[in-house]
This record gives structure tokens, sequence and C-alpha cells, in this order.
């Protein structure tokens, strides 16, 4: 059985401009973010993602889904210097309309495999 952690918000801009944004996948949204080295296409499945953090940890991820229609994306956690406690990690995003004002409903959720420690959970 995995776990799975859930984190969401609503962002004052129109739906459309989040998801471009967020589809680039370069994080420049994130302060903990230092730099990302990107593939060639980003909505291209299998592509792997390199990603700097400041504290110094450098991850791989790779593309797992994408999809304009729903504007979300998937990937996975492929290697980590340092390691990582877990086996296995997915991470998705998702922008939602939300209809009363033009704004976005973002989620992020991360599965994880069940050998992972509640530490690591809560810090995703």
């Amino acid at each position: 059985m995995s776990t799975q952690n859930t984190e969401s918000c609503v962002i004052n801009a129109p739906p459309t401009k989040v998801w471009d944004a967020l589809r680039k996948q370069d994080f420049k949204f994130w302060s903990l973010v230092k730099s990302v080295e990107l593939p060639k296409s980003t909505s291209e499945i299998g592509g792997v993602r390199i990603t700097t953090f400041t504290d110094g940890t450098v991850q791989k991820h790779r593309l797992v889904e994408y999809s304009e229609l729903k504007r979300s994306l998937t990937y996975e956690l492929i290697d980590s210097v340092p390691p990582v406690t877990t086996l296995s990690a997915q991470h998705s995003f998702r922008v939602y309309s939300v209809t009363s004002n033009d704004s976005a409903y973002v989620q992020w959720r991360s599965n994880f495999s069940s050998d992972d420690s509640v530490a690591a959970i809560a810090d995703s």
C-alpha cells in the first residue's frame, strides 16, 4: 500500500496562465529550486528533468503522464543525491478552473511507496 500526500491552493490568476507556468517544469515559482535542466520537450513522456535544490540536493525526475486537456502532469523520482529514504515516489500537478472568478485551483499530489517514513512524507 502506498502513502499519499496532497497539497492545494487557489491562485488568483486564470487557469491557462497558471498551467502555462507549470507545464514548463522549470519550477521558477518554487523558492527551494536553484536550477533545472530540462529535456528538449517538456511534454514528451519519458523525458528526464534534473532539478538542483538550494540545499544542494540534485534529483532526476522522469515524466510519466502529461495532458493538455486535463492540465496535468505526473513525474517520478528516478535518482537523488543525496539518496532519499523511499523506493518510489510519484508527484502529480493538476490545474482546475474556479469558474466563479476565473482563478485556478492547483493540486499537488505525491504518492510514496509503503516503505517511506512519516518525516519524508511530511517534507514533500
